[in-house]
């Protein structure tokens, strides 16, 4: 019960901006060299630490890490804490600053995701919480042999969370470049459609566009290495939730979507304000992929000329969440 509080107090405040410390060196990488970089995508990590005094007859430990990871990403996390470049042990670590390094393995295909942390702080008799909240999106490359006339088949998937797949074939466009060549784009030979197709065998950059509501998401998986006869498909698991309205009236037309708190801050004002919505989704009875967090949604009812603030709708991952 404590950890979901900490999560959802951080989901509550964070406002799309970094809480506490910031990661660095993020790493997510499978063991066949497909290294996976994003831009403009939903993922986030926050870090906090705090230093407490021990309470009597607690078994004196001089940091202490605890850790969620939403959704399906990584398991067996392993920590250091180094100094100077020396591995320290938690237990053990006396007074002063310290870098830390998270290391998961990744689920299915063989892989790491990793950051560091600077600045971990321990001061005299005292013990030293770290606790780390992760949110990204899990990657999968499923391949089978296949009779593709000597070309690499393609098929690129995007899952809102495990199970739940978009149908529209429109979202998760794969587009393909030469390795370290984002420049231009290499056409494949046969395209079934927009999201399936065959290419040259090769090692290629691929590119997978999101779009949701307006909003472009880029991942990127670098340095693939594509085989003539074998069938690719390429999945992203957002790891977000659902939102849709489902309420009584038949009039609500659209979902804009504002950090929590901003209906109390607007005292009443039910005007859309496209400079600080989040998003905003239409038509509102439609279910649509969303950012994990807390919101404040304004329902556009009609024409606009009446709207009404829904507050504290809190969206989790792999949980669908119905305004009413």
């Amino acid at each position: 019960m404590k950890k979901t509080s900490i999560v959802l107090l951080f989901l509550a405040v964070f406002g799309y901006t970094l809480v506490g410390q910031t990661a660095t060196n993020l790493t997510y990488k499978f063991d066949n060299g497909v290294v996976v970089k994003t831009e403009h995508d939903w993922g986030q990590i926050w870090i906090q630490q705090k230093q407490e005094a021990f309470v009597a007859g607690e078994e004196p430990k001089s940091v202490d890490i605890s850790t969620r990871i939403f959704g399906e990403l990584a398991q067996q996390t392993t920590f250091r804490l180094t100094s100077g470049g020396k591995d320290v042990k938690l237990k053990e670590a006396s007074p002063g600053t310290y870098s830390l390094k998270m290391t998961g393995k990744l689920i299915g295909k063989p892989g790491v995701f990793s950051f560091d942390v600077e600045g971990i702080v321990v001061k005299p008799k005292m013990k030293t919480t770290v606790t780390i909240t992760v949110y990204k999106y899990q990657v999968s490359i499923e391949e089978a042999a296949a009779t593709n006339k000597g070309l690499a088949g393609f098929e690129s998937k995007v899952a809102w969370y495990k199970g739940a797949f978009d149908q529209t074939f429109k979202v998760g466009i794969p587009t393909f470049y030469a390795k370290g060549a984002h420049e231009n784009k290499i056409a494949p030979d046969v395209a079934t459609n927009d999201i399936s197709g065959k290419i040259k065998p090769g090692t290629y950059d691929v590119l997978i566009t999101i779009d949701i509501s307006g909003h472009s998401q880029k991942i990127w998986l670098e340095n693939m290495a594509m085989k003539a006869d074998v069938n690719y498909k390429l999945i992203v698991n957002m790891n977000a939730g659902t939102i849709a309205y489902a309420g009584s009236s038949r009039d609500v037309k659209q979902i804009h979507l504002y950090p929590a708190g901003t209906a109390d801050k607007v005292q009443g004002n039910t005007k859309v304000d496209k400079a600080t919505e989040v998003i905003s989704y239409e038509p509102a009875t439609s279910t649509f992929a969303c950012r994990p967090g807390s919101y404040d949604a304004l329902l556009v009812i009609g024409n606009g000329t009446r709207n009404e603030w829904k507050k504290g709708i809190v969206v989790r991952s792999g949980i669908r969440t119905d305004i009413k």
